[in-house]
């Protein structure tokens, strides 16, 4: 399982590398368009195996959409009407589908949900690019992420002996997270040195974001877990050997960037 991981990591790194700090954001965008689709059919398909029929193909475009307007912005105001139009989009659907009324509230709800818990997430991260030093904090919430992910790997698997949220998540050990939050700190003290000397940016402030990020995205990690727990799935998918689906390699990116976004905006 850890080489599948280590040579799926080493295959898109060029990438990454390439999307977000060589080409202009476009290309980015565009990547990352692609990656919550797939996110979103992954999210319907936990929903199908609920006897449940979410309006996949909707769903999808509604998120893409998004994503395109993170990307290149509405006229100001005109967001709250774009998302009002996607909710009422899904209803009418539903309501002229071919599917029997009984069933028709989850259906709503679980193409909603894919829409807001996977697209307008995934938005964050074109937000940031777009952002001020944009790139060098995209990089830098990745870095710290999979810091976080390996950390918790790393030291859950042969030192974890306190469940940490069993309920859940039997394999996620307290130890397991405490691995996370030193190897978020690491990663992102070296970014701090590595890449971001333009940028004003203490010590002090590296250690509590990555500290921050670390958590937030544990919680985002176990509430995905939630997700497939509720749904009787091992994993999201399988496109990613080692890991899974995009789900299970996104689920900690999808809470911590409208984090690191929030901060960004405040500091």
């Amino acid at each position: 399982m850890l080489y599948k991981r280590v040579i799926s990591g080493l295959l898109f790194l060029p990438i990454f590398y390439a999307v977000t700090w060589e080409l202009p954001p476009v290309y980015f965008a565009a990547l990352l368009m692609l990656t919550a689709a797939m996110g979103q059919y992954e999210f319907y398909r936990m929903a199908r195996t609920r006897g449940s029929s979410p309006c996949a193909g909707l769903g999808i475009l509604a998120g893409v959409l998004i994503i395109l307007e993170a990307y290149h912005p509405f006229p100001r105001g005109a967001e709250i009407f774009f998302m009002a139009g996607c909710i009422m989009l899904v209803m009418v659907a539903r309501l002229f589908s071919r599917r029997p009324v009984e069933g028709a509230i989850d259906d709503i709800a679980f193409t909603l949900a894919g829409i807001f818990y996977v697209a307008v997430l995934f938005a964050f991260q074109i937000l940031i690019r777009m952002g001020v030093d944009g790139k060098q904090w995209l990089v830098f919430l990745y870095f710290v992420i999979w810091a976080s992910d390996i950390g918790a790997y790393a030291i859950g698997i042969p030192f974890g002996k306190h469940r940490l949220y069993e309920k859940v998540s039997p394999k996620k050990s307290i130890e397991g997270f405490a691995g996370a939050l030193i190897a978020s700190v690491g990663m992102a003290l070296v970014c701090r040195i590595w890449f971001m000397q333009a940028i004003p940016f203490g010590i002090g402030e590296a250690i509590g974001i990555a500290l921050v990020l670390a958590v937030v995205g544990t919680i985002g990690d176990l509430v995905e877990s939630l997700l497939k727990r509720a749904s009787g799935l091992k994993d999201s998918g399988g496109i990613i050997p080692g890991h899974g689906g995009i789900l299970d390699r996104m689920d900690s990116m999808l809470f911590a960037a409208p984090i690191l976004y929030c901060y960004l905006m405040t500091r």
